[in-house]
């Protein structure tokens, strides 16, 4: 008896010491894997199946959501499949999503295909066409050479495009154009995908940091959407007709509630336990991070236990993370001209909606300034909105949303062509900074990145724990130091710690 006794005392004492430590035990019993994948976004992905085709398969991929794709987000609407997610393929160098998709000839050439914008003053006059198209190019132009010229200029990006604006219509002759202010206004609007508020926010100097892969940055999907991504990177390299089985490995409605990553009792030395809200957990040898930066901001605190490192904590901080919004309507017919397909809704300069005073409930709708024909779907219009208000429009209802579109496609392009613009047959809206799962649609470097000194180089660098041992790895498009805020990016970054994970392996096998 007193053996059994001795052996049920050691056992509470071993409990409590790792209470003590800041351990609790998992609620159910623990599931061993060597490798853990949070996220099945297009890095989870990319990651899951490098890992396979190098012949490694004792994972796991948890998925918060009921889909894989994270924010690529192809969905039916009607018989038609739309992206509420990522949208274009941006160039055509150096960009593995082009490599893969272009030479099985699957993307199409939006920049060729679609006319330029045209723009309507709101009495639904159309703009000088020749005047507007050279005030857009202008401002076109000096979004591409930025790369060259910003590496000297410490303001936000709002303060060079104002400075080299000026510079750029007095030398065109064009400072009296009355449409100058306007012009500028929309097209800051039309630009402002990164910052929470406005491009005085975005960093010029992020600008350098980004590499643009070169020609046309507008590669649209022929069908199937940008999910079609995902079949190209499931194919085995040895056979492309057979897939590689990443669906069977991922779990759904699996939030993860808690990460242990270090100072576990001795029994778990090196490894991390990842807890998920259903109560089961899983023990790891690696785990990958890949969730979006916005849910990081949310809960890397509370998150890993223990506490991530500062660096890390401050890069989590620094970096931005914007949130743009589209919102896509189907007509029961085609009521805009057939020759026209991109319009721009301008606002006088003096507008009330251009103060900082007025509530953003009597101005979201001036920054959905943009409406687009989808390309290959000739009954469907696309509007786009980012920023404060993207992030107010996903507070009100669908039918409030789409009462507002409707009037303002009335006011401006039914106005214009005197045509009555018919209700749509189907509405859909993207919530990107609403949805507990994102918090937002992709990273950039802000005015607060460049104050704080902190980099994507730093939200990407593996954590160790007391052992040296690399057990925390990180992936995803804010991870990526020159191709951050797009799929490319997010690609490589996942095929990037899939490689370290192998390598790792290696050297910590036990």
């Amino acid at each position: 008896m007193w053996k059994i006794c001795f052996i049920v005392a050691k056992v509470l004492m071993m409990f409590t010491a790792a209470d003590c430590a800041g351990f609790s035990l998992p609620s159910k019993r623990l599931q061993d894997v060597q490798i853990v994948i949070i996220g099945a976004g297009a890095s989870g992905i990319a990651a899951a199946s490098r890992l396979l085709e190098n012949k490694i398969d004792d994972f796991v991929i948890l998925e918060a959501t009921y889909y894989y794709g994270g924010r690529i987000k192809t969905v039916r609407f009607g018989e038609d499949f739309i992206d509420l997610g990522s949208h274009f393929v941006h160039g055509v160098k150096s960009n593995i999503v082009f490599n893969m998709a272009g030479q099985l000839q699957l993307l199409t050439n939006y920049e060729e295909s679609k006319p330029d914008i045209i723009f309507i003053d709101p009495s639904g006059n159309l703009v000088n066409r020749n005047v507007a198209s050279k005030v857009y190019h202008l401002l076109n132009d000096i979004r591409d050479s930025m790369a060259r010229d910003i590496h000297n200029y410490s303001g936000s990006l709002g303060e060079y495009f104002n400075q080299q604006y000026r510079r750029k219509m007095d030398e065109h002759s064009l400072s009296n154009f009355s449409l100058a202010r306007p012009l500028l206004q929309w097209y800051h609007r039309f630009r402002n995908e990164d910052s929470p508020n406005s491009w005085f926010e975005t960093s010029s100097c992020g600008e350098t940091e980004y590499l643009e892969c070169e020609k046309s940055q507008l590669w649209s999907w022929k069908f199937g959407g940008y999910a079609t991504v995902f079949d190209l990177l499931m194919q085995s390299i040895p056979d492309p007709k057979e897939e590689l089985p990443v669906k069977y490995k991922i779990h759904y409605h699996n939030e993860v509630a808690k990460i242990k990553w270090d100072n576990l009792p001795e029994e778990y030395m090196n490894k991390v336990i990842v807890e998920c809200s259903d109560g089961i957990s899983y023990l790891a040898d690696f785990v990958l991070v890949t969730v979006s930066l916005g849910v990081m901001k949310e809960k890397a605190q509370t998150m890993f236990q223990p506490v991530l490192p500062s660096t890390k904590l401050n890069a989590i901080k620094g970096l931005g993370f914007g949130v743009v919004d589209k919102i896509f309507l189907k007509f029961p017919h085609r009521w805009w001209p057939d020759n026209y397909t991109n319009f721009g809704f301008l606002w006088p300069h003096d507008d009330a909606c251009n103060l900082n005073s007025v509530k953003q409930e009597d101005c979201w709708d001036r920054a959905l300034n943009k409406f687009s024909e989808v390309d290959n779907l000739p009954l469907i219009l696309c509007g786009w909105l980012s920023g404060p208000a993207a992030r107010y429009m996903e507070q009100l209802s669908d039918e409030e949303v789409k009462h507002k579109v409707v009037q303002l496609l009335d006011r401006f392009i039914g106005k214009t062509f005197n045509v009555t613009v018919p209700a749509p047959d189907l509405f859909l809206r993207s919530a990107w900074s609403s949805d507990p799962h994102f918090r937002g649609s992709h990273s950039f470097y802000s005015t607060e990145t460049e104050k704080i000194g902190v980099s994507a180089a730093q939200l990407a660098e593996p954590v160790t724990n007391k052992n040296r041992k690399p057990v925390l790895l990180f992936a995803g498009e804010a991870t990526h130091t020159s191709h951050y805020s797009t799929v490319h990016g997010a690609i490589e970054s996942g095929w990037r710690e899939a490689e370290r994970i192998i390598e790792l392996s290696k050297l910590w096998k036990q």
